[in-house]
């Protein structure tokens, strides 16, 4: 059998639903492969029947140089009269989305000879069509389920794979529990503090005042008079006498006597403490909003 080489060149394709437009509708794709297999003298070898190749679609995580399979692909390719063959490597979507937020590469080889190992250079439109976001990224959204690439912030846990790897390296276990949430930028800026990143902040209520005119009216400076009044026995009283106070004398025998006054008070206001009248019964202080599912990119 003749020894060979493979000059490959690769583009990725995506085969998109025809009736979709958004990034996210993307439900299939796959990588087209085609090389020219030429002998150590760098001629062509044409019309091979049985080429048995591998095809293997990698990453590397960190500085790592073991290598994580995306995909992989074993086959037998044909080659026409000029030594050119064509295979295209089928790409699930999860496997799509992991290649479109990585380095990735792909081998080529057959038995233990690599013929190529290189990294996907791909059209940026081909892409960025199917991302176009990085890992990690929040945004909002009006439907109920992720579309394909995202996961709903509702505080679930991650599902398994290496397709989930690098989520879980920006997010943790657990996407964002961010139901009835706000978002807020991090850090001290602009005269306010937000929160620490992937913290909650609690609400609460800037410390103020209501002005409320709730004072009485000043009474000006005045006295009491008392008078002081007599019954028949002088307003005597003891022991003998039916009288038991002045006040209980037949009023016949009361007269006044003598008057006297209480001690002038001068100008004085009285202070009102009180609350401000509460409107409704809401649990919250809120601006108007629109609610809206948030999703986070795998």
């Amino acid at each position: 059998m003749k020894k060979f080489y493979l000059l490959v060149s690769i583009v990725i394709v995506f085969f998109a639903n025809t009736k979709a437009i958004a990034q996210t509708n993307v439900t299939s794709s796959g990588i087209s492969v085609q090389g020219i297999a030429r002998d150590i003298n760098n001629e062509a070898l044409a019309n091979i029947d049985q080429l048995d190749l591998k095809f293997e679609v990698y990453y590397l995580v960190g500085t790592s140089t073991t290598p994580t399979i995306i995909s992989t692909a074993v086959t037998t390719v044909k080659t026409d009269n000029f030594g050119v063959f064509s295979y295209v490597v089928s790409i699930s979507q999860d496997q799509s989305n992991l290649i479109s937020t990585q380095s990735a590469y792909l081998r080529v080889s057959s038995g233990s000879v690599v013929f190529s190992d290189e990294k996907l250079q791909t059209v940026p439109y081909a892409l960025y069509a199917q991302n176009g976001v990085p890992t990690g990224s929040i945004m909002p959204y009006i439907g109920t389920t992720a579309p394909n690439g995202w996961l709903l912030c509702d505080g679930t846990a991650i599902p398994s794979g290496i397709y989930y790897d690098r989520l879980k390296i920006v997010a943790g276990n657990n996407t964002p529990d961010l139901r009835a949430m706000f978002l807020r930028g991090v850090g001290i800026g602009n005269g306010k503090v937000g929160p620490d990143l992937k913290t909650v902040q609690q609400d609460d209520v800037k410390a103020h005042s209501h002005n409320v005119a709730l004072t009485t009216n000043t009474a000006g400076a005045h006295w009491h008079p008392l008078n002081r009044r007599s019954n028949s026995d002088n307003g005597a009283y003891d022991s003998r006498d039916s009288k038991v106070t002045e006040e209980s004398a037949v009023t016949t025998d009361r007269q006044i006597i003598g008057q006297f006054s209480t001690l002038t008070a001068g100008n004085h206001n009285h202070s009102v403490n009180g609350n401000t009248d509460l409107n409704g019964a809401a649990t919250e202080t809120r601006p108007v909003n629109y609610g809206v599912n948030y999703i986070i990119k795998i």
